[in-house]
């Protein structure tokens, strides 16, 4: 296996995931989905459970909430599109107000940029979530793309989002280096044949990344950017 060094001389942008990665939006989650819970008169799902079910968008967040906790059956479609309708409304309203910038993120940005990297934003998020929380938190200043999990036909762990990105971007792929904090996002790296860098925080679905799985593992984004050379001329 190549180097974290050599994979790093090749990168020319990035792509780089949200929840988990960028922004710690775990407790505005578990207040959206208890509120929804709470609506439909079921029980409350605790932060760590929610944690755990963050990764692959709002259907399947709302679906593992609604999840029977006894025996493991999935929602009806009726009781899921009545959870969803709730969720989504509200989310919508509270979309931010807890949310934290992960330490090292705002450090990392400025200096990625400043050493001449292009990035997106590639997030199973939908798009009309995403945007507001960018310009919240003041991270949308840093990216020249933002692709949610509305914006192609397959989220992550699909490549498709990630090649959607490095299109806007007008960056090849195989100079692309992906970074998340779950098997999601390495899997979507690998699938678009980009370089998957691991955070070592975030939620990770319950299961973190290994440094096996991935090109090279990280604690920050700060970090990231202190082992990528500088291309800014």
């Amino acid at each position: 296996m190549a180097s974290s060094r050599d994979v790093f001389g090749s990168v020319r942008s990035l792509t780089i995931d949200l929840d988990g990665t960028l922004v710690d939006t775990v407790l505005d989650l578990h207040q959206a989905c208890n509120a929804m819970l709470a609506e439909l008169e079921l029980p409350d799902r605790s932060v760590e459970e929610i944690s755990r079910f963050i990764g692959r968008g709002t259907n399947t967040l709302v679906r593992r909430c609604l999840t029977d906790e006894a025996t493991g059956a999935a929602p009806s479609e009726e009781l899921f599109e009545q959870g969803l309708t709730a969720y989504l409304k509200h989310y919508t309203r509270i979309n931010g107000k807890h949310a934290k910038v992960y330490p090292g993120v705002k450090e990392g940005l400025a200096a990625l940029q400043a050493a001449g990297y292009p990035m997106a934003v590639v997030t199973n998020k939908p798009v009309k979530f995403t945007l507001p929380l960018l310009e919240a938190t003041g991270l949308a200043p840093y990216f020249k793309a933002v692709i949610g999990g509305d914006s192609t036909p397959h989220k992550k762990p699909a490549p498709d989002p990630i090649i959607c990105a490095c299109v806007e971007m007008d960056v090849s792929l195989i100079h692309n280096a992906h970074v998340g904090d779950s098997g999601n996002d390495i899997q979507a790296a690998q699938a678009a044949g980009c370089a998957a860098v691991g955070v070592t925080y975030g939620y990770a679905e319950g299961y973190p990344i290994q440094k096996e799985d991935c090109a090279a593992l990280v604690s920050s984004l700060d970090e990231l950017a202190r082992l990528l050379p500088s291309k800014a001329n």
